[in-house]
């Protein structure tokens, strides 16, 4: 007998830190995807249906309460006055800052963290990556699973998800670990994922 996909976990067990809840997300996430390649064609549409679920919530979740604040403490960082050390703007001190930017890419795309824009930039991506996997999910409900062109964009979806969460991992919930209350962030998110799966599920 196939496994059936895993039930949400009841609040009393979801993380209270927000990045650890978010986490916990990305790892049901990808078992799901893990199922769905190995599950007959009877419960791909149960297991697609629970993954559309949860990836809408998690991006709900992101999107009204994560990223805004995020965002909030990236500007209030931004307007604090630059750092001086002997009297001197650090940021006037070219080559002796250099080597203090961190580079990442992602997408292929160079970014440095100290580049006040830079951790901006990193937000709007994650809204753009959020916007095409939304788009791919309602491609594909549109779709009959045993469609060819169904699977193409499973896979897609898939892996557009995946990138997304390394990306988010390495850089996004570090930078929320280091600079927001993810104790107080992560009850509001719980609460508000509370009424997203009674609004979803009914």
């Amino acid at each position: 007998m196939a496994k059936q996909p895993p039930k949400t976990q009841p609040s009393a067990k979801t993380p209270s830190d927000a990045v650890q809840m978010l986490k916990a997300d990305h790892k049901l996430v990808k078992k799901l995807f893990d199922q769905y390649g190995t599950a007959s064609e009877d419960e791909k549409l149960t297991i697609a249906g629970r993954l559309f679920t949860e990836l809408t919530i998690h991006s709900m979740l992101e999107e009204e309460l994560f990223y805004p604040a995020v965002q909030s403490k990236l500007s209030a960082d931004v307007m604090e006055p630059a750092s001086q050390e002997n009297g001197v703007d650090m940021a006037e001190t070219g080559d002796e800052e250099e080597g203090n930017l961190v580079g990442v890419a992602i997408d292929g795309l160079q970014l440095d963290i100290d580049d006040e824009d830079a951790d901006e930039e990193l937000i709007a991506m994650a809204y753009e990556e959020h916007q095409t996997v939304d788009e791919l999910i309602e491609q594909l409900k549109t779709l009959d699973p045993k469609n060819a062109d169904y699977q193409t964009l499973f896979t897609e979806l898939e892996e557009a998800v995946l990138e997304h969460i390394v990306g988010e991992e390495d850089v996004i919930l570090p930078i929320a670990m280091a600079e927001l209350d993810v104790q107080a962030l992560g009850a509001q998110m719980q609460r508000r994922r509370d009424d997203l799966s009674s609004s979803l599920a009914a």
